[in-house]
């Protein structure tokens, strides 16, 4: 008797091993399922996992869409996995092809149309005016005259399409707004279709909610407050929360939109009146670790409604479960110009349990369920005490692994629909 999909055990393949994101839904996924992952970079991070059966070479998404997609259907013809679990931007090239490669994997994905409405900040705001849902006071604009206007700052001035806060930019004086739009300019941005936001600050205490839906019903979600930030403004500490309005609102996003597959909102939640401001949709799984340690498993939701099962609802997870990412940390101090001395007091902290490591797990090293999880803590460890400033070059370069600049949404919207209609089946 064949198992249901939720008991049998799944060959899935992810579509990236560099990114946080993928790190951490080894963890959720690694002991019920076999995984392979395809990354451009031989040292990828999840490459050095217990979890992972197989490491495949591929092109890049974003700079060889059409050869990656090409690529992809050969992997799928002679392995034949069960589940393509995209962990980063490769939603959106993979959205606008969905019903093809869907042939021949289980894939959960969104219409191209919601995909862009959500991975696209001007037309996620624009979205979340239409619901009526909060978000702080923003304005776009798509020239430089425009832009060099008179603003209260600070502010946040958003390109349209950037990744791990690449295209974030915060805006103190008249001065970093005209070197910021001069900067704009020189790399040929302002060419009166590409928009960028200028954003008042939100209120309250950052927070994320991620969330799976099954043809625009949500069937699970998990929130936390963030506790300290990383690189890019990401939470690099974060605290398990609930915040049931957020709930109401993001079921009422995810039903208007008949979202299919994951997501993970940004926000801020003031708790003296109640209220959230949205900032940002990241259409993807993100990083799941403290929603699986919280007893909310995000990864194995999406990897179900992946097979086509009807999934229910599932209970909302525990509150007040402190976690954080000490390689991410440490790589954010090193990014912001900390020396050697301040990195080995950092190490002792996390040794002590001291600060942020009270009462709290660590989402990336985790030796006890992934031996092989200290191998990249300790190798850019290693790099960052002999050499501090290496942590901006390591940044970019795991950044560009996975990132989606705008020119590359351009390229993919162009690419005709029936182009590879022939590969998969």
């Amino acid at each position: 008797m064949s198992l249901a999909p939720a008991e049998r055990r799944l060959k899935i393949l992810f579509t990236e091993g560099a990114s946080l994101s993928a790190r951490q839904s080894l963890y959720a996924l690694g002991g019920r399922h076999t995984i392979d992952i395809l990354d451009p970079d031989p040292l990828c991070q999840c490459r050095f996992s217990t979890h992972v059966r197989r490491w495949i070479r591929s092109p890049h998404f974003a700079r060889e869409p059409e050869e990656f997609l090409r690529f992809l259907a050969t992997q799928l013809d002679k392995q034949e996995y069960d589940i393509l679990f995209p962990t980063h931007e490769q939603v959106y090239l993979l959205s606008r092809f969905r019903d093809v490669v869907g042939r021949s994997v289980g894939l959960a994905l969104p219409t191209f149309e919601a995909m862009d409405q959500m991975q696209n900040k001007a037309h996620f705001t624009r979205v979340l005016a239409e619901l009526d849902l909060p978000y702080p006071e923003t304005q776009f604009v798509r020239s430089r005259e425009d832009l060099l206007g008179k603003w209260r700052y600070p502010f946040f001035l958003k390109l349209a399409h950037s990744t791990a806060g690449a295209g974030v930019f915060h805006i103190l004086c008249e001065q970093q707004l005209e070197q910021q739009a001069n900067a704009l300019q020189e790399s040929g941005f302002f060419n009166g279709t590409r928009e960028v936001l200028v954003q008042q600050p939100a209120r309250g205490v950052q927070a994320t909610i991620q969330a799976v839906f099954q043809r625009g019903q949500l069937v699970g979600c998990h929130s936390f407050d963030a506790r300290q930030l990383g690189v890019g403004g990401m939470s690099a500490a974060r605290v398990s929360a609930d915040h049931p309005i957020v709930r109401e609102q993001i079921t009422t996003l995810g039903s208007h939109i008949q979202w299919h597959g994951s997501m993970f909102v940004d926000y801020f939640y003031d708790y003296d009146t109640g209220q959230p401001e949205y900032i940002e949709c990241n259409p993807r799984v993100g990083e799941t670790v403290n929603a699986w340690l919280s007893d909310v498993n995000i990864c194995e939701l999406l990897a179900r409604v992946s097979t086509n099962e009807q999934v229910n609802p599932t209970t909302l997870g525990k509150s007040g479960l402190q976690t954080q990412s000490f390689f991410m940390i440490l790589m954010t101090l090193a990014h912001e110009g900390a020396g050697r001395w301040r990195l080995a007091q950092e190490w002792f902290n996390r040794l002590a349990k001291r600060g942020i490591y009270r009462d709290s797990q660590d989402e990336l090293t985790r030796p006890g369920d992934d031996v092989l999880s200290v191998v990249p803590l300790w190798w850019v460890s290693l790099q960052l005490l002999a050499w501090p400033g290496l942590a901006k070059r390591i940044v970019a370069k795991t950044v560009k692994n996975y990132s989606l600049p705008e020119t590359a949404t351009e390229v993919i919207k162009a690419i005709p629909l029936d182009r590879f209609d022939d590969l998969y089946r």
